[in-house]
């Protein structure tokens, strides 16, 4: 008879979205289940006596280190530490898999204070004292978990777990297929959520775009061709109220005016009217493809009548967690 065996897989998360799925479809062609925390509903038991439940009730146990220590409790230990530690002590078959070269991620995925990468170079070499694996991408992360889980079953044999057709009943079934779907649609969540992976390669945020107005600079009428700038930040800030509740192209090209009319500099602004602005057409279709690379924006899809032939435009999910970033209100940095 098959047996099947579950294995817990502990790590930081929002960092590492891409490498779990890869472990997850490797753990899967290997006939195992994975479990996590990400993959159970919130109950109203205690958070780590769940944890270790789950520990208890896997075959193995597989840590994935990259450049975040993670999120830690009221002591400052790292809750993917506390699993590790608590997996070992429990004699759980473990397997670490460390990313080899922390300065190839990007800034967003590695610890940004002195403290956090502390702890997880202390982290990281505790990891390396037990069976250890190097890393260096997603694909190369999944192709050695199924190597190396291989390799650990055959040198730590557990019962597992018994296919359901032989000893399921109907309920446990159904929580299986349960289970399945909510890792389809917490994986369908984590993309829309999240900003492209080429996002950090892009221009955006406090990169600057630039276009050539002819201005009045004086009271005379006489005009010259000055650069006027205006940050990607910035320039969504100004658009994305509007996209909230999808808007007309035309709608877009007004909020894009704003931006450069207010950037005009202080001692012309009372020569030029906001009317006599115009905003070349190639550059606002640079902006729309911007704002759309950057995962920000995206058509719109509301029901509209026949008649109406405007092109509509709205926030993707990502879009409104940055629109809240950008354009929050924050505390003094002086206090």
């Amino acid at each position: 008879m098959e047996v099947k065996h579950q294995v817990f897989v502990s790590s930081t998360y929002r960092d590492l979205v891409e490498e779990r799925k890869e472990v997850i479809h490797a753990l899967l062609e290997l006939d195992c289940i994975p479990a996590g925390m990400e993959l159970f509903p919130a109950t109203d038991e205690d958070a780590w006596s769940l944890i270790t439940e789950i520990i208890d009730g896997c075959d193995y146990y597989i840590l994935i280190l990259a450049g975040k220590y993670g999120s830690t409790n009221s002591d400052g230990v790292g809750y993917t530490e506390m699993e590790f530690d608590y997996a070992v002590a429990t004699g759980k078959p473990v397997i670490c898999f460390v990313h080899e070269n922390i300065g190839d991620l990007s800034s967003s995925k590695v610890e940004s204070s002195e403290v956090g990468k502390e702890r997880l170079e202390k982290f990281r070499s505790k990891a390396q004292l037990k069976h250890c694996k190097f890393w260096t991408s997603p694909h190369d992360l999944g192709g050695k978990v199924s190597r190396s889980l291989i390799q650990l079953k055959k040198k730590h044999p557990s019962d597992g777990w018994v296919p359901g057709r032989y000893a399921a009943d109907q309920n446990m079934l159904s929580e299986m297929e349960r289970l399945r779907s909510r890792v389809i649609e917490l994986e369908s969540l984590a993309n829309e959520n999240s900003a492209p992976k080429d996002f950090d390669e892009l221009i955006g945020g406090e990169d600057e775009y630039k276009i050539a107005w002819n201005l009045f600079v004086d009271s005379e009428g006489n005009s010259e061709n000055i650069n006027l700038s205006a940050t990607w930040d910035r320039i969504f800030s100004y658009c994305g109220t509007a996209l909230v509740g999808e808007c007309t192209s035309q709608d877009l090209a007004q909020k894009i005016r704003l931006v450069y009319f207010h950037a005009i500099p202080k001692e012309y602004r009372d020569f030029n009217k906001f009317e006599r602005i115009v905003l070349y057409k190639n550059c606002e279709d640079q902006i729309c493809v911007q704002l759309q690379a950057l995962g920000l924006m995206t058509t719109g899809d509301k029901k509209r009548s026949v008649s109406d032939t405007n092109t509509y435009w709205k926030l993707t999910p990502f879009g409104e967690k940055y629109l809240i970033k950008v354009r929050a209100l924050r505390r003094s940095s002086s206090r």
